[in-house]
C-alpha cells in the first residue's frame, strides 16, 4: 500500500490563482503542493494585465521575473465606439495610484510559466502533468485529494487546506452545485492570433508620461451585438477577439471562423488593422463567458481565480483578480494555521474581501453592455474627454483600482444619479442574487 502524503496546503491548478496562492503560502513558511494537470507552457486566453498587479507581484515575489520576461508594455486603453473618434485613456496620466502606471500585454503561456516557476522558487512543490481525481471529504470538510501522474492510479494526499484553482472546471463548485452562469451576460467569444498586423507607434500612443519602446494600448471597438479586442503581443503577434451576444452570434454564421470574420468585417478600423496579416492560430471559442459561484469557501477549502468566478474580458480583470484572490486566500489561510481552525467561518473573510473588487468589476461590465445595447454615444467613456474628475476616476478603475474608485463615484462625477440608471439597478439585483452581497 502506497504511503499517504501529507502537506499543509494542496493547491489544485497552476494558473495565476493557484501559482499565486502557492507562492504566497510557501514563502510564508507552509508546506505547499501545487498539482497541475498540464505541462507548462500551455496556451491560455487573457493577455492584458493591469497596473494594480504590481503590488500583487511584490507579495508573491515575482516582480523581477516578470520585468525580465520581455513582455510588451501596456500604457492604457483605446476605445472606438459607434464610429465616433477614439477615446485614449493612459494610465500614466495618474501615476500616483499604483507602483507603476503601466502594465504588460503578455503571452499567457509564457506568463503563466513564469508564475508557476516562481511558486517553485518560493518553496512550493510543483508537480505538472498530475490529475486530481477528487477532493476527499470527511463529512462536509475537505481533508485532501486523490491524485496521481496523468494516466496512473491516484493516491491519497492529505492536507487541512485545499485551494481549488481548477479554472473553469470548477471542481468543488460543481460538486456543491454552486456554479451559476450569469443569464444577463450570455456572451460568446471567438479569438485568434495574427502575425504581421498593424501596430501603433509608441510615440503615437503615449503623449503623457515616459515613452517606452514598443509600448502600446489595448484597442476596444464596438460593433452591432458586441465588441472586438485588439492586443499587440511580442514577436509581431496580435491577439484579436470578438465578444458577441450569443443570440446575435448565431446569425453570423455556422462556424466560429465565419462568425469572427463577419464581426471583424463590421468594424472598418479593425479590418484595416488586421489587413492581409496571417492568422497563426486556429479559431478559439469560449461560450457562457460569465458565471458566479454561490460560495467561495467551505470547511477546509477555498476557491480562487476562475474556480470561483469568470468575468467578461472587457476590462482585462481576470488575471489580476485571480492573483489577488490567491493572495487574499493565502492571508486568510495563514490565519487559519495560526488558530488551528480551518472552518468556513474562519475562511469567510477571504470571500467577503474578494467579492468587493468582484462586485465593482461586474457593475462596470453591466454598465458597458448597457451602453452597447442602447448605442449610447453620450456615455461615461466619451464624456471622460471633457470632465477631468470623471477621467481620473475612470482611468484608476480601469487600471484595477477597485479599492480606490467605484462606479457610483464615476457616474456621480459624470453628473448622473446612479440610482436612476437601469443598468446599475440590474447589476445590483443580479449581484445580490448571485453572491448574497449588497456591496
Amino acid at each position: 500500500m502506497q504511503q499517504v502524503e501529507r502537506f499543509d496546503v494542496v493547491v489544485i491548478g497552476g494558473g495565476p490563482g493557484g501559482s499565486g496562492a502557492g507562492a504566497f503560502l510557501a514563502r510564508n513558511g507552509l508546506k505547499v503542493l501545487v498539482l497541475e494537470r498540464e505541462k507548462f507552457p500551455r496556451f491560455h486566453i487573457g493577455e492584458s494585465l493591469l497596473p494594480a498587479g504590481w503590488e500583487l507581484f511584490e507579495k508573491i515575489g515575482v516582480t523581477k521575473d516578470i520585468e525580465d520576461a520581455g513582455f510588451v508594455l501596456k500604457q492604457g486603453i483605446m476605445f472606438g465606439m459607434f464610429q465616433k473618434p477614439e477615446v485614449k485613456l493612459l494610465t500614466a496620466e495618474y501615476p500616483q495610484y499604483f507602483v507603476h502606471p503601466w502594465a504588460f500585454h503578455v503571452e499567457r503561456a509564457k506568463f503563466d510559466e513564469v508564475l508557476l516557476n516562481n511558486a517553485r522558487k518560493q518553496g512550493a512543490e510543483v508537480r505538472e502533468e498530475w490529475t486530481v481525481k477528487e477532493v476527499i471529504f470527511e463529512g462536509d470538510r475537505s481533508v485532501g485529494v486523490m491524485a496521481g501522474p496523468n494516466g496512473q492510479a491516484p493516491h491519497r494526499i492529505e492536507a487541512p487546506m485545499v485551494v481549488d484553482a481548477t479554472g473553469r472546471d470548477c471542481m468543488i463548485a460543481r460538486r456543491m452545485g454552486w456554479r451559476k452562469p450569469d443569464p444577463v451576460l450570455n456572451k460568446i467569444a471567438h479569438f485568434t492570433h495574427f502575425k504581421g498586423a498593424f501596430r501603433r507607434d509608441s510615440k503615437d500612443v503615449v503623449d503623457i508620461g515616459p515613452v517606452f519602446e514598443g509600448s502600446v494600448t489595448t484597442d476596444i471597438y464596438t460593433i452591432d451585438g458586441g465588441w472586438i479586442w485588439y492586443i499587440p503581443l511580442s514577436n509581431d503577434i496580435v491577439s484579436v477577439g470578438a465578444v458577441l451576444d450569443a443570440r446575435h452570434a448565431r446569425g453570423l454564421g455556422n462556424t466560429p471562423q465565419e462568425r469572427f470574420e463577419k464581426a471583424l468585417a463590421a468594424e472598418p478600423t479593425m479590418l484595416r488593422f488586421v489587413g492581409d496579416s496571417k492568422q497563426t492560430m486556429e479559431m478559439q471559442t469560449i461560450s457562457n463567458i460569465s458565471y458566479l459561484n454561490d460560495e467561495f469557501v467551505g470547511n477546509g477549502f477555498v476557491l480562487v481565480g476562475d474556480a470561483s468566478m469568470f468575468v467578461d474580458p472587457i476590462f482585462s480583470a481576470g488575471v489580476t483578480l485571480a492573483i489577488r484572490g490567491g493572495v487574499y486566500a493565502g492571508e486568510c489561510i495563514l490565519d487559519c494555521f495560526k488558530h488551528n481552525d480551518f472552518s468556513a467561518a474562519r475562511l469567510k473573510p477571504y470571500e467577503k474581501r474578494i467579492k468587493h473588487p468582484m462586485h465593482s468589476i461586474f457593475k462596470m461590465i453591466y454598465n458597458w453592455y448597457s451602453i452597447l445595447d442602447k448605442k449610447d454615444a453620450d456615455n461615461i467613456i466619451n464624456r471622460a474627454r471633457q470632465i477631468p474628475l470623471l477621467r481620473e476616476r475612470f482611468i484608476v478603475l480601469l487600471s484595477g483600482g477597485y479599492d480606490k474608485m467605484d462606479l457610483e463615484g464615476i457616474l456621480t462625477a459624470a453628473g448622473e444619479n446612479p440610482a436612476d440608471k437601469a443598468h446599475f439597478t440590474l447589476a445590483e439585483t443580479a449581484l445580490k442574487a448571485a453572491t448574497g452581497t449588497a456591496n
